[in-house]
């Protein structure tokens, strides 16, 4: 997902958790089932969820009922590995495993993920910013504080892990696609994998606000190596470049042309779709593609999508 910034972030909260019968599907998201209509406007308090509420719904749905939220909160506290939302999270898992295990003799086959609550989960950072990102707080959960690496925080998505061991397993490429810039790139690698895959020193623990947490190597598999086109990355973690930076492949009028050629950032749907069709040009069928959010799983070129659970923000 894109997280050094969120442009026009949409909170599910504050899109009213829309009550389903209220507003039509047509019209409105309903826990997931299709993209928001961002401009919608609802015609009575009716057709919302009071925000406090959603809050204290979306706590419930991760098993941390009594969590609070802010820096001196509870965000310290480990995901309960028993909550609906881990359950949830493991059923789209166990959905693609089943997926990718009876396409297993596909040539040249290979599985696209995204990453922040796809194969990693936020819910902590979240309790930690009430819901509000904030760049540089998040950073520091991604495991950069300014420049200096200072460890990861962010543990696997229930699952993820066993999903992809057995991906690789069954000889699938294993690729990521994320919005997070190439700032975090080592960063990134270094909370999926390892520390020491990242080239970073290894860090035990990670100390915010007062509060020790052990700090978190995924374990996930290394992505598969290949030329990712900007950053001298070449170990298929695709991670956004900075504008001025897009790889030659996405300058094409269906994918990130006009936004690079008007020095603007290419909206999600754009970079991720472009980037998978350069993937599949390098001869790779991507047969699934995961994301939690519809601008990881739009645009085409995959097999079929599998949306993972996220109540907690929206990203168009």
């Amino acid at each position: 997902m894109k997280r050094l910034s969120r442009p026009r972030r949409s909170l599910w909260l504050v899109l009213g958790l829309v009550i389903g019968g209220l507003v039509t599907a047509a019209t409105v998201a309903v826990a997931g089932l299709q993209p928001a209509d961002l401009n919608f406007t609802p015609h009575s308090e009716s057709q919302m969820t009071n925000i406090d509420v959603g809050r204290a719904w979306a706590k419930n749905y991760y098993g941390a009922h009594t969590a609070t939220s802010g820096p001196n909160g509870t965000w310290d506290t480990p995901l309960n590995l028993e909550s609906n939302y881990a359950n949830e999270a493991r059923s789209v898992a166990e959905q693609s495993d089943h997926w990718l295990a009876a396409r297993s003799r596909v040539p040249h086959r290979a599985i696209v993920l995204d990453v922040d609550d796809t194969t990693l989960t936020t819910w902590n950072y979240e309790l930690y910013s009430n819901w509000d990102f904030n760049p540089t707080t998040n950073a520091q959960f991604v495991g950069l504080t300014g420049n200096t690496w200072t460890g990861n925080m962010f543990p696997p998505t229930p699952g993820m892990l066993d999903l992809v061991s057995h991906a690789n397993a069954l000889n699938y490429a294993i690729f990521w696609i994320t919005g997070r810039g190439d700032a975090q790139h080592a960063a990134t690698i270094a909370n999926l994998v390892d520390d020491t895959a990242a080239g970073l020193p290894n860090i035990d623990t990670v100390t915010l606000n007062g509060k020790t947490i052990p700090e978190v190597d995924a374990g996930y598999v290394m992505p598969t190596p290949i030329d990712i086109g900007h950053g001298g990355f070449a170990d298929g973690l695709f991670t956004k470049p900075p504008i001025g930076s897009y790889p030659t492949y996405l300058d094409k009028p269906e994918f990130c042309g006009p936004y690079i050629h008007t020095g603007r950032s290419c909206p999600t749907i754009q970079y991720k779709s472009g980037t998978r069709a350069y993937i599949e040009s390098q001869g790779y069928d991507i047969v699934a593609d995961l994301g939690d959010q519809f601008s990881d799983l739009e645009g085409g070129f995959a097999n079929k999508t599998f949306k993972m659970p996220n109540p907690n923000y929206y990203l168009p």
